[in-house]
């Protein structure tokens, strides 16, 4: 238990430790387990014998809600100082209570929760009976997330590696607003959206590569960032490139069996 304790509170940032979803890692690793239940096994046999929701309108206003919520978030991050050159230089975490460092800590919350409310998606493709959207690829990248969400909130709450949020919240502004315009049959939001589809997955590859370069920078001999974070962090990002990489072969790759038989 002294080692629980040293790990989990006396050595976290003491600013969220009351924070919802921001202390113990069990009510986390509790969603994480509810989750992976409900998508592989609780929603599926409650939807056996039923026809699919629909949910048109709330999915309308969810993609609304996400790409508002990330306009919200770079504007925060910019008003606690955040500037583009937190892609190479080092800046580290403040843990004091100055307004500039107490909001970046808020951002990691916002982004927490956010990760949290994301994990719906999947819910809601299960109850469109749309199981085939219920990939690895999409499962582990909402688990991963939420659990980066958890630890970075918990223990680096600032620092140059908020640049990983706000590049983050820019991709998620361009995706949900594709969502948003791909969801209604209204011939420019559906010419809009055949034009842009091809290209989020690679504005995705684009944002792991600029992460990754973060992460180097933020190793540089002398910058106190939270090391043992990105020991976690690095490779959790090799493995959605990987994975997003091989998404986008088969989707988009001609030469692709996937694509073919689809074109069969």
């Amino acid at each position: 238990m002294d080692l629980y304790h040293y790990y989990i509170y006396e050595n976290a940032d003491p600013r969220t430790h009351n924070w919802f979803l921001a202390g113990s890692p069990f009510p986390m690793l509790g969603i994480i387990l509810t989750y992976l239940a409900s998508v592989y096994y609780i929603v599926p046999k409650f939807m056996e014998n039923r026809k699919p929701f629909q949910f048109k309108t709330f999915l309308g206003i969810y993609n609304i809600f996400q790409a508002a919520y990330c306009i919200a978030i770079i504007y925060m991050c910019y008003q606690a100082g955040w500037r583009f050159d937190y892609l190479y230089k080092c800046y580290e975490t403040d843990f004091s209570d100055d307004s500039k460092a107490v909001k970046m800590v808020e951002v990691s919350w916002y982004i927490l929760f956010i990760k949290f409310i994301e994990l719906i998606e999947t819910i809601i493709f299960v109850l469109r009976k749309k199981q085939n959207q219920v990939t690895f690829l999409h499962v582990y990248h909402h688990i991963s997330t939420f659990f980066i969400a958890y630890l970075f909130c918990k223990y680096v709450g600032g620092s140059m590696l908020m640049f990983s949020i706000v590049i983050n919240s820019v991709v998620h502004v361009i995706m949900y607003s594709y969502y948003f315009l791909s969801a209604y049959e209204i011939t420019i939001f559906k010419y809009i959206a055949s034009k842009v589809k091809r290209y989020i997955t690679s504005i995705q590859l684009i944002q792991f590569g600029l992460i990754m370069m973060n992460n180097v920078f933020a190793l540089q001999p002398g910058c106190n960032t939270c090391k043992p974070f990105l020991s976690l962090y690095i490779p959790n990002i090799f493995n959605l490139i990987y994975l997003f990489s091989d998404f986008y072969k088969k989707s988009y790759d001609r030469r692709s069996p996937v694509l073919n038989s689809k074109v069969k």
